[in-house]
């Protein structure tokens, strides 16, 4: 466990809404959040919290109310979550990128009592909305984010509420937010944090991951994602959050260079995409000092070239929705000490986290030998929501059972060898193949269906699916796919389809996921 100087931010007994008070307080002329040409001071961003506080109180939530903003990263998914988490209200966090029919499935679980949405496109907006236009669901409250000629539909909505700070007194095993992450049916479990183990990983971060006072961040994370805990980071020590929705290399690039930027976090895609992208178009990243990278292995090659063409401090992360983000982190030092020994390793625990390797029995494993990733921290969610069994069964013995397999070497580094699961990462979205076989098992004139991951230089890791056809049955690739399309989000949609005459089994009839692998990376 690391040992550092860990000054408490958060004092008030009022729970995860207080995280930006103070940098409100200590600097309201200073640029908080910069969205496209919308900038907004910490001061404006502490008016239109309170000021949404009141609003949503005025609609009739209180403390324990359910709420989601279903959007692209924008301003109004962190401003309407902070007022939410003030009231005690538990903002439901949704991808933007699921279909209606996983979006429904998620707002129904979780008895969402309202609903922030920017669509897409007209049609998944119209699905959304005329799903629940009938009596049934008439106390749900739904509104268009689009529905505006201001830079945001809260200075519709807002503007004539009170700006004074609404205060409740929270306990720390209040829920404050709920998270989703892939279930081995396929549908998804629902993560409950608390507001004390959200304040707590902030507390415990904020000194061992360099965000600092002034620091000028640019954000490309999906703010749905645990990912989410970056922007928090960067608001609550007097930082500027550069926010941008999407990722357009060109774009990006420019951001860099025109808001001096000084702080990025990245998946390694991304990293390479901006070192491919400077070498080419000769981009100045002398500003750049901190390079934060995770979510997916990273090949070795880019991260030696980002650390002999980029001049800053280097910082891995490893975690897991269900930890609240952050268990290790392999700082900047580390990337330079003993020759590069750790480069391989995803670091030590933060302050407050613990890590054991465990065999088949729950064993602790000697030093060097390869189990299962057992871990403990500060952000660890209080349960999956109503599964009561599966949250007692991966807490077994008081520490969360990751399905990761890896080592701790001689030095307490942690080493990633890979998952116990079939759980791809793809881009940095998790994704259970699971849910993808199912859907394609329900394409007519479909027998058999495989899904796996295999290695990608840009994703990390894309989806492939082996299916067998039944007999007299013609379907293409392409035409699975589109299947696909029209039921999952388009990040599950396997980038790869073959078609085979059969699978191949072990003698008791389970698929060898194995050998489709092997064949496929010697094609």
């Amino acid at each position: 466990m690391r040992q550092v100087m860990n000054n408490k931010l958060f004092t008030k007994p009022t729970g995860f809404g207080q995280i930006t008070d103070g940098t409100v307080a200590r600097c309201p002329e200073r640029e908080a959040i910069v969205y496209k040409d919308w900038r907004i001071t910490y001061g404006e961003m502490g008016t239109l919290i309170n000021q949404t506080a009141h609003y949503l109180r005025s609609l009739g939530l209180t403390k324990g109310s359910r709420l989601s903003v279903i959007s692209r990263n924008c301003p109004e998914c962190l401003l309407i979550e902070i007022a939410a988490l003030k009231l005690g209200i538990i903002p439901v966090r949704i991808n933007w990128r699921l279909s209606p029919e996983e979006m429904e499935y998620i707002i129904d679980l979780n008895d969402v009592n309202m609903v922030f949405y920017r669509p897409e496109n007209p049609e998944w907006g119209k699905a959304l909305s005329e799903h629940y236009s009938d009596a049934s669901h008439a106390g749900k409250i739904f509104v268009n984010l689009n529905d505006t000629d201001k830079k945001s539909v809260l200075y519709d909505l807002v503007t004539d509420f009170p700006d004074d700070s609404i205060e409740i007194e929270l306990s720390p095993d209040d829920e404050a937010v709920r998270m989703h992450t892939s279930g081995t049916t396929g549908r998804p479990k629902c993560v409950v944090y608390t507001h004390g183990g959200m304040l707590g990983e902030i507390e415990s971060v904020k000194d061992i991951y360099e965000y600092t006072d002034g620091q000028r961040y640019q954000f490309i994370a999906q703010l749905f994602h645990t990912a989410c805990i970056g922007a928090y980071l960067s608001l609550c020590t007097g930082g500027t959050l550069v926010l941008m929705d999407r990722f357009d290399p060109a774009t990006y690039m420019q951001s860099l260079i025109s808001e001096h930027i000084t702080a990025i976090s990245v998946v390694p895609t991304v990293l390479k995409w901006i070192l491919d992208e400077a070498d080419k178009h000769g981009y100045d990243l002398s500003e750049l000092r901190v390079v934060r990278y995770s979510t997916c292995p990273i090949p070795p090659v880019t991260l030696h070239r980002a650390m002999e063409k980029l001049h800053c401090n280097f910082y891995q992360s490893y975690g897991m929705t269900e930890m609240g983000s952050i268990v290790t982190a392999l700082v900047s030092e580390d990337h330079f000490t003993d020759n590069g020994a750790h480069l391989d390793s995803v670091g030590r625990p933060i302050p407050g986290a613990q890590m054991m390797i465990a065999d088949e029995n729950d064993n602790e494993c000697p030093t060097g030998v390869v189990g299962e990733i057992l871990v403990k921290g500060p952000g660890k969610m209080k349960c999956y929501l109503g599964q009561p069994e599966l949250t007692e069964n991966v807490f077994r013995g008081g520490w969360y059972h990751t399905h990761d397999m890896g080592f701790i070497d001689e030095y307490g580094y942690l080493h990633i060898s890979g998952r116990s699961d079939d759980m791809i990462i793809s881009g940095g979205e998790n994704i259970h193949p699971a849910e993808i076989t199912n859907v394609i098992m329900a394409m007519p004139g479909v027998k058999e269906a495989a899904v796996y991951g295999l290695p990608d230089d840009t994703w990390g890791e894309k989806v492939k699916a082996s299916v067998v056809l039944y007999p007299d049955v013609s379907i293409t690739s392409e035409q699975i796919r589109a299947f696909c399309k029209q039921k999952i989000a388009g990040f599950k949609v396997p980038k790869e389809v073959e078609v085979l005459s059969e699978l191949p089994k072990t003698p008791s009839g389970k698929v060898i996921i194995r050998e489709l692998k092997e064949r496929s990376m010697k094609k």
